[in-house]
C-alpha cells in the first residue's frame, strides 16, 4: 500500500475523515475519488448539453449524498459493484463537512438548472461550472472547498 502524503492526509482529514488510520486513509484515497469524478463528469455533460432537465435530476445526486452519510447515489453504485471489479474496499459513511460540500453542489446545480431554464445560459454556466471546478479539484487533490466553507462555519463543531 502506497504511502500517503501529508498533504492528503491533512485533506481527509478536512472532509471529516480523521478518526481513520493511516492505514485506511491509504486504503480509502482512491476510492474516494469515484464520486466526485463520476459527479463532476455528469455535470459537465449537463452543462454541454444546457439542459435544465439534465442538471436538475443531476442535482438529486449530491442531494442523496447530503441525506443519507450511507446512500448517495454514486457511493451505492461504488459500493455495490464498482469496487468488486476491482477488489477495492467499500466507501466509509460520509462525513458532515463532506455531505456539508453536497448539499452546497446540490443549490448550485439547481441554480444553474434553473438559469438554463429561463434562458440565463452564462449564469448556468458560471453555476454548474463552480461545482464542476470543485469536483475536479477534490477528485485530483483531495482539497474540498465545501469541508472548507463547513469548516469556517462550524468550526466549533468541527473541532470535535
Amino acid at each position: 500500500m502506497a504511502a500517503l502524503s501529508g498533504f492528503t492526509k491533512t485533506n481527509l482529514d478536512k472532509q471529516g475523515f480523521g478518526g481513520l488510520d493511516d492505514e485506511a486513509k491509504s486504503c480509502f484515497a482512491r476510492p474516494l475519488r469515484f464520486t466526485p469524478a463520476v459527479g463532476t463528469v455528469l455535470i459537465v455533460v449537463g452543462l454541454a448539453l444546457q439542459s435544465p432537465i439534465f442538471l436538475g435530476v443531476g442535482a438529486i445526486v449530491p442531494l442523496t449524498g447530503a441525506l443519507f452519510p450511507r446512500g448517495m447515489i454514486l457511493d451505492l453504485v461504488y459500493n455495490l459493484g464498482v469496487r468488486h471489479i476491482f477488489g477495492a474496499p467499500a466507501l466509509p459513511p460520509t462525513p458532515s463537512p463532506r455531505r456539508f460540500s453536497y448539499l452546497l453542489s446540490t443549490v448550485l446545480i439547481a441554480g444553474s438548472a434553473v438559469s438554463f431554464f429561463y434562458g440565463l445560459s452564462a449564469l448556468g454556466f458560471v453555476l454548474g461550472g463552480m461545482v464542476a471546478l470543485g469536483g475536479t479539484i477534490l477528485t485530483t487533490t483531495h482539497w474540498c472547498l465545501g469541508s472548507w466553507f463547513y469548516r469556517l462555519f462550524f468550526a466549533h463543531r468541527a473541532a470535535r
